[in-house]
């Protein structure tokens, strides 16, 4: 397998992921591309399905971002992401459009054994939230370095966004998953407040805002987003670093174990 780390004018294969409300800010989305990989502050298109995959193919996308089902936040299909991308990654092929890869994702084995599948290049999330950069709550952040299991669910944000999400599993989550289905949080007394792009608001229990550097209230009651990869996070790095070490460690993997 050959050493090719660029993808559509970058020169690292390695894209941060809109991160939530008001968590990948300039800091943040300016020290991953100032290491030489791609920030994004909102949200790209994703595709959650070989279907989604050939629709975008036909609408003639510059790039396919994969996600597998073992992504943080909001997810938006059903199957694994090594099921998944070699199928989509062998469609895109013959149309020469690169396909990045997320889902669980954290460090360079999970960066090479993409490369492996068909994928051109990593899409991380939940570790560019456990970065220095990162808009998120100190508290949330160590949560993600404390925390070894996630869960797909849907009782966040169902008025605002009604989207199955991945999600960190914490006291206040064990006590409430088997929220009824007519519950949201339109309904719910205040928790918390937070900014959002200089904006002042509330934080309704079971809202999908997670914490960022602003919120004050009941922290850990909020909902935190994470991908199944969490539990390969040890430490809050600074984003530079996060995308040196993925680039150092999968090259010399490569070159130790593929050539």
């Amino acid at each position: 397998m050959g050493w090719k780390s660029g993808l559509l004018g970058f020169e690292h294969g390695i894209v941060q992921a809109p991160l939530g409300p008001d968590i990948s800010g300039p800091e943040l989305v300016a020290a991953v591309a100032n290491a030489g990989a791609i920030g994004f502050l909102r949200a790209p298109d994703w595709v959650g399905s070989y279907g989604d995959a050939e629709k975008a193919v036909a609408a003639g996308v510059d790039a396919i971002v994969v996600q597998g089902f073992e992504a943080g936040g909001h997810v938006i299909g059903k199957e694994s992401l090594m099921a998944l991308l070699p199928r989509i990654a062998d469609l895109a092929r013959g149309h020469d459009i690169p396909v990045i890869a997320a889902g669980g994702i954290v460090d360079a084995r999970g960066y090479v054994a993409a490369l492996a599948l068909g994928a051109e290049g990593v899409c991380l999330g939940t570790r560019f939230v456990a970065t220095k950069e990162s808009n998120a709550h100190s508290f949330y952040k160590q949560k993600l370095v404390e925390a070894s299991n996630t869960e797909h669910t849907d009782i966040f944000g169902r008025a605002r966004w009604p989207v199955a999400h991945r999600v960190l599993v914490t006291n206040f989550f064990n006590g409430w998953k088997c929220l009824p289905a007519n519950v949201n949080e339109a309904q719910q007394p205040t928790i918390g407040h937070t900014k959002i792009y200089e904006k002042e608001q509330e934080v309704k229990r079971f809202s999908g805002i997670v914490p960022n550097a602003t919120t004050v209230g009941e922290l850990e009651n909020m909902v935190m987003y994470a991908g199944e990869g969490v539990g390969l996070i040890k430490e809050i790095l600074p984003a530079a670093e996060v995308v040196r070490s993925l680039l150092e460690d999968a090259q010399n993997m490569i070159e130790c174990k593929f050539n």
